[in-house]
Formats: C-alpha cells, sequence, structure tokens
C-alpha cells in the first residue's frame, strides 16, 4: 500500500482474530517473519536515536537479513552436493516478503525515486507484537 492509501486508513485496526490469522501466516514463513521482524526492530531503533523513522529499503533488508539455505558446492567436476549455509536473503525473495507483507496491508511504502521506504502499519505492529508475544510464551514454556 503507498502512503496515499495508509494515510487514508492509518487508524483502522485488525480485529484479534485476524491478528492471530496474519501472525499464523507470517509466522509459519521464516523469511516473511525475519523481515517483518527486521523491519519492525529497524524502526524502533530509529524512533529511538533519531526520534523519526526514515523507513527500510529493500537493500537494508537484503544486507541485513540472514537465512539457512542450500548453497551449491562444487566437489569434483560436473558433480555437485548441496550444503545448508546461513547466508544473506536474496533481493528478489526480499521484494517477494516485502510485496506479500504489502498486500496484507502490514507494510506501506513511501516512494522518493529511486528508493521505496517500507513503513509498518498499525496493523502491521499489531500483528508483530503478536509474533513477539507467541515467542515469547513458547521460550518460556521450553524452559
Amino acid at each position: 500500500m503507498n502512503k496515499e492509501l495508509h494515510q487514508k486508513y492509518k487508524d483502522v485496526t485488525l480485529p484479534q482474530e485476524l491478528v492471530s490469522l496474519f501472525s499464523d501466516i507470517v509466522s509459519s514463513d521464516e523469511t516473511a517473519r525475519k523481515v517483518c521482524a527486521y523491519i519492525g526492530k529497524t524502526e524502533q531503533q530509529q524512533r529511538k536515536d533519531e526520534g523519526v523513522t526514515r523507513g527500510v529499503t529493500i537493500n537494508d533488508i537484503v544486507e541485513n537479513v540472514m537465512v539457512e539455505r542450500r548453497t551449491r558446492v562444487n566437489e569434483r567436476g560436473r558433480t555437485y552436493s548441496y550444503d545448508q549455509t546461513k547466508t544473506n536473503i536474496h533481493r528478489k525473495t526480499a521484494e517477494r516478503q516485502v510485496d506479500k507483507l504489502l498486500d496484507m496491508s502490514l507494510l506501506y511504502y513511501q516512494s522518493v525515486k529511486p528508493l521505496k521506504f517500507l513503513y509498518l502499519t498499525k496493523r502491521g505492529w499489531q500483528v508483530v507484537e503478536e509474533i513477539v508475544k507467541r515467542s515469547a510464551n513458547k521460550n518460556e514454556g521450553a524452559k
């Protein structure tokens, strides 16, 4: 959702059932969860440090979000094997996850050519808080 559409619906919040649904959807995809959490954490840090948020770009996400994925290792000639490694997220994957979160109206963007600055909406904060609460309960239960 772009900034104009966000301004029109910025005070709309999700009912608890939808917060749970969106939290389940985002939590089920590790990459989406990491992207959403990174945007929220960065916004909070910017507010704390600068008093205002300047947003997050796709480049910021690509540089800072790490995921586990299989990478090809060339052993001999034409034979390849794949190993699990922790590497930065691919740009295309980051763009897909951002598009998914934009479609869910959890994010909005402000376009400043050639960049798009991403921000969490009020609904996005609801979902992030629910995910954090769930992970805290999960960690307490594991102890």
